[in-house]
């Protein structure tokens, strides 16, 4: 499986990266991880294990013989490595300014994506990885059959395209993943009043045109956007305000509380994107592991 949980997705911990490695080593364990994606790569996996002083074949053995679930992974981190806050900030702030400029990796990702190198001249390490995996999911899991039994939508509301949108991606691979009869259960596609609904409307899209375009065609994210353009409105001040409500937004009591029980914990958070990241991992955790 391609793993979708991207590397500027956190924790309670506040360390980006790390969900993304725990996702990928649960994934290798159950040989369910696609052959592409090293498990512990020489880039960013060893990197924030180093940011953390873990030791890595310790933290390897670990995630694969105890295979925790997430929240259950950082406090072994809390009690196995060292957090130092001003480190942590830079590392969050350093990921999302990367770039990729060697040409054996743009030849790589452009060539995964379907970018033309004559054309386009995208070097954000964060988007390209990220459109990287979402073409590459589409291609394996939603016009192939590398998933075999209904997923949480791992995609986090605050991963965006080019179009810069959050939450966006994730109503395409919901949408998707539904109309292929591979959406987990407790997840809603474009439910009344959600953030896939007020994503639409800041859009001036018709909801049902898109929610048919989207099931009928199951297209590429990038094949999504462009349509997007031809048949809503891209405004940039718009879509700015829609990413910061999200970003920003706390979840009502009775979700709380919803969540909370969910996870199995006392009432602690109350950020919408973290709640819902946690959601989707201890589904995704519960998917992997049979537990």
């Amino acid at each position: 499986m391609i793993p979708l949980i991207s590397s500027l997705c956190e924790g309670p911990l506040r360390v980006a990266h790390l969900p993304r490695f725990w996702w990928k080593n649960l994934l290798h364990q159950a040989g369910e991880l696609d052959e592409d994606y090293p498990y512990c790569s020489g880039g960013l996996d060893t990197h924030v294990l180093g940011l953390l002083k873990l030791d890595k074949e310790q933290t390897l053995q670990h995630l694969w013989k105890q295979k925790p679930d997430y929240l259950q992974f950082e406090a072994w981190v809390e009690e196995h490595g060292a957090l130092n806050r001003p480190s942590i900030k830079r590392w969050n702030a350093s990921l999302g300014g990367r770039t990729h400029y060697i040409p054996a990796k743009i030849d790589e990702t452009y060539g995964d994506i379907g970018f033309d190198k004559e054309e386009v001249i995208e070097v954000s390490s964060v988007l390209l990885n990220c459109l990287q995996d979402w073409q590459l999911f589409h291609r394996s899991c939603l016009t192939g059959n590398a998933i075999k039994a209904p997923v949480p939508p791992t995609l986090s509301s605050i991963d965006r395209g080019r179009l810069g949108m959050c939450q966006l991606p994730r109503t395409w691979l919901k949408t998707c993943l539904r109309a292929k009869g591979l959406l987990h259960d407790d997840y809603p596609d474009c439910a009344e009043g959600s953030l896939d609904q007020r994503g639409i409307n800041t859009l001036k899209l018709d909801q049902e045109k898109t929610l048919a375009f989207l099931r009928d065609n199951l297209p590429t994210y990038l094949e999504f956007e462009d349509w997007v353009g031809q048949e809503g409105e891209v405004d940039t001040g718009a879509i700015e305000a829609f990413n910061t409500r999200l970003l920003e937004r706390e979840h009502r009591s009775e979700k709380l509380e919803d969540i909370h029980a969910t996870l199995g914990r006392e009432q602690t958070w109350t950020s919408g994107v973290l709640l819902n990241n946690l959601e989707d991992w201890h589904y995704a955790h519960q998917a992997v592991t049979g537990r």
